[in-house]
């Protein structure tokens, strides 16, 4: 079965054309950067994020070819710098270019210098400055330079051209940096709507409006938390619960933290990190604007978005100990296989904590630097305390089962195991050892695991991965009974689609089926790499080889930068009975290099040694398709 690992308003358009503007660099720029990152116009904080050489030293602007590889790299100091070289009129071209280098002046604690640069002197300049995003920023000057009552004031006037609920959520984290909680309230209460409803599934349409609705409940409910007003935090979080029922259990864990204070990080906001998580809000928020208005133009969003990395990166100058930001720059990085720029975030950050640690040793795993990626575990664990210990067991298991250590995971899942102590925190310390013990081929553990997972924490995820976890240990029917009731209660979701067709065309002989399934399931994810991959698998099984290889190689691309065992594994296969010898053996190579479990990683080495003796499968007509099959009736369980 297959689990699966509105228009942005003008004044806030980041229209940044970061790929561009290395034509525009002064001639002398070169020649000084030697020099530059030590000059006082650059922030502290900037300084600190230069890559640095064998020698110890900045590598510095002539290493990019562009300001987007500096930014791709994480080296806000060259960024910057290479921003400043611009000339006047390539620097006023645009709003954001002043604006990312009066961002850095504010990091350093220069709110006037940041004010000149964006040639704000007083409340007219503000109102003329010919973009709501200089007089956003100046509000939040205003607050660091200690003028609530003005940076309030400038806020309100700003926030009306500010996408999303970015203004709004703005104007409620300045004011309880400030000190006024009480209005910071109201402005939550007024975001939440009256009736909350959850998104089916991952493709539901909803889920991007639910997702910004759980970002204002979670932070009022921690807003009250932080005043001691419990009962109404857990009130207002209770409406996110009532959304989603079948997620009780994990939902009790958090009203539970929310009470004891457990594995809550919850400290009163300071005015920069107020305004950092703001900038985060709102380079989010355009971000989705572009996808939306890409998709609406029947293009699709791929690739590294320069755009909110640059403006994620420069907000963290702003407040460098946002570990939550930090990960999420981590997180982009490695989405877009930039490694060693992953790993680079974690070494400049000003704190080492047991997560970062953990985003460095995938990082240097994924780059291939495994001796780097162990110290990097061993050090996330030293870090950990008693509060974040379980989430570094999670990771640091992860880790070592990917590195193919079986005894130190063995050991790390006792101490797991043991840790684990509400319903919740057992149910996920039973669902990983589960996919532990399946990725080194121990099929009853991990079946066992998996159901006393579900008996803790009986959801549709949970239940998906039993069915998985049957299959393997023989348990056909059984698992098809689990992921048919499934069906049934998710008719649209196209993950749940997938893991019902992709068990029925690898684990029994019903491929007509299966194909039908998976055709509805593609329907509704057209491009997901790994719905693709599994229709294409079904291709393969009713003979039609090269409608297969087409599909599969479609999914190879979707996934880049990335490239997964399995899609090279199916590839290698229809290669080889395609008589690419060659290309064969190169996708099971690539295959086994890429951490495959144990027993796919002998079916591999035996492959590469012998190839494939088997027949191909045999050529049979595809069944015809709608749009309803796949559905499933009561009486079909």
């Amino acid at each position: 079965m297959r689990l699966k690992p509105a228009l942005a308003a003008s004044a806030l358009v980041l229209a940044f054309a970061l790929g561009g503007c290395a034509s525009t660099q002064s001639a002398g720029m070169a020649g000084a950067t030697a020099n530059a990152y030590a000059d006082e116009a650059l922030s502290p904080a900037a300084r600190s994020t230069a890559v640095l050489g064998d020698n110890g030293k900045p590598i510095g602007i002539s290493a990019y070819p562009a300001p987007i590889d500096a930014v791709k790299a994480g080296d806000m100091a060259a960024f910057l710098v290479m921003t400043q070289g611009l000339d006047a009129e390539d620097r006023n071209s645009n709003p954001f270019f002043n604006a990312f280098l009066a961002l850095d002046r504010a990091a350093a604690g220069d709110t006037a210098g940041a004010r000149t640069i964006l040639n704000i002197q007083d409340d007219a300049d503000a109102a003329d400055a010919g973009s709501n995003l200089y007089a956003y920023l100046d509000a939040w000057f205003l607050a660091m330079d200690g003028q609530p009552d003005a940076a309030i004031e400038r806020h309100r006037s700003a926030s009306a051209g500010m996408p999303g609920l970015t203004g709004e959520l703005s104007l409620a984290a300045m004011l309880e940096a400030v000190g006024r909680p009480d209005q910071a309230l109201a402005v939550y209460e007024s975001l939440t709507p009256s009736k909350i409803e959850a998104p089916e599934h991952q493709f539901d349409p909803r889920g991007l409006l639910y997702s910004h609705i759980k970002t204002v409940i979670s932070r009022h409910a921690l807003l009250l938390q932080r005043l001691g007003r419990i009962e109404e935090a857990k009130a207002v979080y209770q409406r996110l619960a009532d959304a989603e029922p079948e997620e009780a259990i994990s939902y009790a864990a958090a009203l539970d933290s929310l009470e004891t204070g457990k594995n809550l990080k919850n400290k009163p906001l300071t005015v920069r990190a107020a305004f950092a998580q703001s900038l985060s809000d709102v380079s989010r928020t355009l971000q989705e604007q572009r996808i939306i208005r890409k998709i609406m133009m029947g293009g699709r969003p791929d690739g590294f978005d320069d755009q909110r990395s640059a403006m994620d990166q420069v907000a963290l100058l702003i407040n460098p100990e946002d570990d939550g930001l930090r990960s999420a720059i981590i997180d982009d990085f490695y989405d877009n296989a930039l490694y060693d720029s992953a790993a680079h975030m974690v070494s400049v950050s000003p704190k080492p904590t047991a997560s970062l640690e953990l985003a460095a040793g995938q990082a240097l795993l994924m780059g291939g630097k495994v001796d780097e990626a162990r110290e990097a575990i061993d050090k996330a664990l030293s870090l950990a305390t008693d509060d974040d210990r379980l989430p570094t067991l999670y990771g640091a298991l992860q880790l070592t089962t990917l590195l193919d250590d079986e005894a130190r995971s063995d050991k790390l899942l006792d101490e797991l195991l043991k840790t684990a102590e509400s319903p919740a925190e057992r149910a996920s310390a039973h669902g990983l050892a589960a996919e532990i013990y399946g990725q080194f081929g121990n099929y009853e553990k991990a079946a066992t695991n998996a159901e006393e997972a579900r008996n803790l924490d009986d959801t549709h995820d949970r239940r998906l991965a039993m069915a998985d976890a049957l299959g393997k240990v023989g348990k056909v029917n059984e698992a098809i009974i689990l992921l048919r009731t499934e069906r049934l209660a998710r008719p649209n979701d196209p993950y749940t689609l997938n893991s019902l067709g992709y068990f029925l065309i690898v684990n029994t002989d019903k491929y007509e089926e299966g194909y039908r399934v998976l055709a509805r399931a593609r329907a509704l994810a057209q491009h997901d790499p790994y719905i693709s991959d599994s229709f294409g698998w079904a291709l393969f099984k009713m003979g039609d080889l090269e409608a297969a290889r087409r599909m599969i190689e479609s999914s190879r691309q979707e996934l880049q930068p990335h490239r997964h065992w399995e899609i090279e594994n199916h590839l290698g296969d229809i290669y080889w009975y395609l008589d690419r010898k060659d290309e064969a053996r190169e996708a099971w190579q690539y295959a086994l290099d890429n951490r495959p479990p144990a027993v796919e990683r002998k079916q591999l080495e035996a492959k590469l040694a012998s190839g494939l003796t088997a027949p191909a499968p045999e050529k049979r007509p595809l069944p015809d398709v709608s749009l309803t099959d796949g559905e499933v009736d009561r009486q079909d369980i």
